[in-house]
Order: structure tokens, then sequence, then C-alpha cells
């Protein structure tokens, strides 16, 4: 047994990470070095098993209003994750804005650690749920396919994110998985993720899944690169939130194209 759980600590440290699952007696401690990078290679694999609980819960669900049932998927979305990663958006939206758009990144770093949320914090949350909601209910009809991997493919961009970004705190929660991750092993993961969106989704969501994914990974990527020359653990939460709101809201219009 105490084999079993040491093959699989890297993904157990993922989903203690990036889930509100309790896997805390699962993960030994003191935690090794080379499982803290591996963990970050399973972050699709998270991807992948949050997005299968909300694609059951959506089938589950298709017999009440859309509406309704977009709100319950949203709110079973957040509790999963923890608000997470929507804490680490309303950071950088303040981080953001607190130069008034000049790159101070020592202004900028203070203002991600300060954890109250200013109102262009509170602005860019309430946007982005209602988006998300938005794109659920368009896709109401169809959502299966896309909800299984949209989460996927999100994780997939944190993971190539932190192996090709300058890690820009000495300490903090993504410190020592930067330290220990393989860019190689990196690029391997995410090209398995977007076969598997292509294969879950079909070529036509896949491919418009995937595509939203890198722009927005590499718009995000840019911009925090000139900001303050590399990322943060709330910039890999924030991005995860902004390819999954996008990649969303690309599948719903390319619905209402395609119908």
């Amino acid at each position: 047994m105490q084999r079993l759980i040491a093959f699989f600590q890297p993904l157990c440290l993922a989903l203690g990470l990036l889930t509100t699952l309790p896997m805390g007696r699962l993960i030994a401690t003191p935690v090794s070095a080379a499982d803290s990078g591996r963990s970050v290679l399973c972050y699709p694999v998270v991807g992948l098993l949050i997005g299968a609980v909300l694609a059951s819960a959506a089938a589950a669900l298709q017999g009440v209003d859309a509406v309704l049932g977009a709100g319950l998927v949203i709110a079973l979305w957040v509790l999963m994750t923890g608000a997470l990663h929507l804490d680490g958006l309303a950071d950088c939206v303040d981080a953001l804005f607190a130069g008034h758009g000049r790159a101070d990144p020592a202004r900028t770093l203070a203002v991600m650690k300060d954890p109250a949320a200013g109102p262009m914090a509170v602005v860019a949350l309430v946007l982005l749920l209602a988006l998300k909601s938005a794109a659920l209910i368009a896709l109401w009809p169809q959502l299966g396919p896309v909800l299984l991997v949209v989460p996927l493919i999100a994780r997939a961009a944190a993971t190539l994110l932190m192996a090709t970004t300058r890690y820009r705190r000495r300490e903090g929660l993504a410190s020592a998985l930067a330290l220990n991750l393989s860019r190689r092993d990196a690029g391997v993961v995410t090209a398995i993720a977007v076969v598997l969106t292509l294969a879950f989704a079909g070529a036509a969501w896949g491919l418009a899944v995937s595509l939203a994914a890198l722009a927005v990974g590499l718009f995000w990527r840019g911009l925090w690169q000139r900001r303050i020359g590399g990322y943060t653990g709330d910039v890999v939460g924030a991005l995860i939130e902004l390819v999954e709101t996008v990649a969303l809201v690309v599948a719903a219009l390319a619905m209402a194209a395609w119908a």
C-alpha cells in the first residue's frame, strides 16, 4: 500500500493543490523535490478528472432548465477548486491596475500578496463567472464533450507556462514546483493533452478549444513577462480561469456558427 501511495504521490500533490479533495493523509511528508516537479505534470490529469465530474453533473441535469443547470455546474466547479484560481485572477487584476499601466515589478508583486480585493478585481470575477455561465447555457444541449476537455486543456496551459517561464518569487507556493519541473516532460504532457482534447471533443471543437488555449496562454505569458519578467502562482491560477472561460465562449460561438 505504501509503495502504491508513493507511486501516486505527484498526482496526490496536484489534487491536493488544485482541488478541495482531502488528500492530506495520502501525501507523504516531507515532500521530495522530484515529486514536487512531477506534480505539475499531473495538472492536466486533475483537469480531466474535474471535467469528468462536471460533464457527469451536466448530463444528470439535462432535464432541468438550462439557466438553473448552468448555475449548478458553475457552483460545483467553484466548490471543487475552492475558488483558488479565482483568487489568483483577482490578485492579478488588482496588480495590473495598481501601477496604472506602468511596469513596476516590485509594486506589482507586493499588490499580488495583498489578500484584499479591489473593485476592479470584483468586476473581473463577476464578468468571468457571467461569461462562463452564459457559455454553459448556450452549449447546454451539447455540453458534455466540451465540459470534459476545457479543464484539461486549461491545466495543460498552466503546466506549459510554468515550464517555459521564470518564477518570480524566491519563496512561494509554486517555488518548489518551478525548480523541479522538466521542460521536455511538460511539452510531452501538453501534446498528450491536446490529443485527448481532439479525441474527446471531436476534431472541430477540440481544435477550437486548443487554439483558444494557445492564444490566451501566449497573451498572458507575454503580458506578465513584460510586467514582472515571469510568473507567480497567482498568474498560473488566473491563466486557468481565463483559458476555461475563453475556451467555453469560443466553443459556444463555434456551435452557433455551425448551427
